[in-house]
């Protein structure tokens, strides 16, 4: 078996240094609300004035700060590339964790803690690697950025957007290197790593239902409860059309060039139909986790998370409301997905668009995305890497001038499970092998693009 842990001097270094900072910022709550980043970037900024780089924080509003730091290339031929990432993490249910979710401890190698794989992790890494950047005085070709962003995990706007707004010359970025790949699918015996090259879009809808209020002791008919929960039906019932956009059609088309014969024919067949539906890809050798995760991808989904109503147990409300994520497929505006929801519960509540954030998918081909590409195959020659749609919103939506690619690689072996379900979930945690290998590829990146 190949081993893909590096005991050469400097990987080891930057490894090392890895798992020192994310243990630190692990420790530092920054739970947003209220964020709290300003201690993120406090110890970002110490870290970067010890190896003499000087950074840049801005706040948005007091405590919620944003960190950019530069490396200059003296006769640059290219323009700069970032590493971004953000410091603010989700609330937690600290009842319902194993371990301290901000203790950082290390137990089996597995580092605990809310934000070790969401994602203090990739800031960690990619800090270290930075930092041996400027140490290893290489000849840059392009100017390095490094940023970490406050509020992204609830909207990104006191954060990557208030800096891409009123700070724009401080991530004047060509590529920049962000969350939301570099997960592994399993498919027809091969492992594949994933990397977003677009994401779908999030946009909140709130669903108001009124009805007859009264005394819970006589039940009446046409209230409010009752039209939620015809609507709740109707939007259980409901399958919005399968779209490919242009990240997904690269990977399916990649992953069959690795595959070849039947399930690159299949693959194919299945590309080259005008209106395909889900039913289409059934005979894809999948796993359930990466079926449902590829049905996530090719459709608009809508899914009930929040509900507003009543305010004592015997009254029966007059007013409901249903709060739904909504993540949309590029290609499709929140305002005709806001009418297409109405449509679909058929007029019995008023469907509000609480925010409009739209998906984006760009070219997946570019020199980064083959310097992503060569950098992880040098490491793992035996991994074949694809372009991907995320699933999920990131920062890389603020930036509409800036090529982002998700992207950072965890070992290619079997947590058994451990990392299922724990991303905003209990018990978050990382392999620190993982740690490292993530901030080695960062190094190795960034070394070898910024220096060509």
């Amino acid at each position: 078996m190949t081993d893909y842990r590096s005991h050469e001097p400097l990987a080891q270094t930057i490894g090392d240094a890895a798992v020192e900072y994310l243990q630190a910022l692990v420790r530092l709550d920054t739970t947003s609300p209220p964020g709290n980043e300003r201690q993120a970037t406090g110890y970002i900024a110490a870290l970067l004035a010890a190896e003499g780089i000087e950074s840049t924080v801005v706040e948005s509003e007091p405590t919620r700060a944003n960190l950019v730091a530069w490396l200059r290339a003296e006769n640059p031929t290219g323009r700069p590339v970032m590493l971004m990432g953000h410091t603010d993490v989700v609330a937690v249910e600290r009842d319902k964790w194993d371990h301290d979710p901000f203790g950082g401890e290390i137990i089996e190698d597995f580092m605990w803690g809310r934000g070790t794989l969401d994602m203090k992790n990739q800031v960690a890494g990619q800090l270290a690697a930075f930092l041996a950047l400027k140490r290893a005085n290489l000849p840059l070709t392009r100017d390095v950025i490094f940023a970490a962003f406050a509020d992204e995990e609830v909207s990104g706007t006191l954060g990557a957007g208030w800096v891409y707004e009123h700070h724009r010359g401080l991530i004047d970025a060509e590529f920049a290197l962000n969350e939301g790949g570099g997960s592994q699918v399993e498919m027809g015996g091969a492992r594949f790593y994933t990397c977003g090259t677009g994401e779908k879009g999030q946009s909140i809808l709130n669903v108001t239902f009124r009805g007859k209020p009264g005394h819970a002791s006589t039940p009446i008919p046409e209230t409010a409860m009752e039209k939620l929960g015809i609507a709740l039906e109707r939007l259980r019932e409901w399958e919005p059309d399968l779209t490919i956009t242009k990240p997904v059609r690269a990977m399916l088309e990649g992953i069959g060039a690795v595959l070849g014969g039947n399930d690159q024919a299949e693959i194919r067949r299945i590309l080259a139909l005008e209106s395909p539906v889900w039913d289409d890809f059934a005979d894809l050798p999948l796993s359930d986790r990466d079926r449902t995760r590829l049905y996530a991808i090719t459709h608009h989904t809508a899914v009930p998370t929040m509900l507003t109503a009543g305010q004592r147990i015997n009254v029966i409300p007059s007013e409901v409301t249903l709060g739904i994520d909504c993540r949309l497929v590029p290609g499709t505006t929140p305002e005709e997905w806001r009418q297409l929801v109405s449509d679909v519960i058929g007029g019995i509540g008023e469907v509000e668009l609480v925010n409009r954030n739209a998906g984006v998918a760009s070219d997946p081909h570019s020199p980064f995305f083959d310097a992503i590409k060569g950098t992880l195959t040098n490491l793992v020659p035996e991994a074949h890497i694809v372009p991907n749609l995320i699933g999920g919103r990131t920062d890389a939506a603020w930036f509409p001038d800036i090529k982002v690619y998700g992207f950072y690689p965890m070992l290619p072996v079997d947590r058994d499970g451990a990392y299922e379900g724990t991303v905003h979930g209990h018990n978050e945690r990382i392999h620190v092998d993982d740690v490292r290998f993530g901030a080695r590829f960062a190094y190795d990146l960034i070394a070898g693009f910024a220096t060509s």
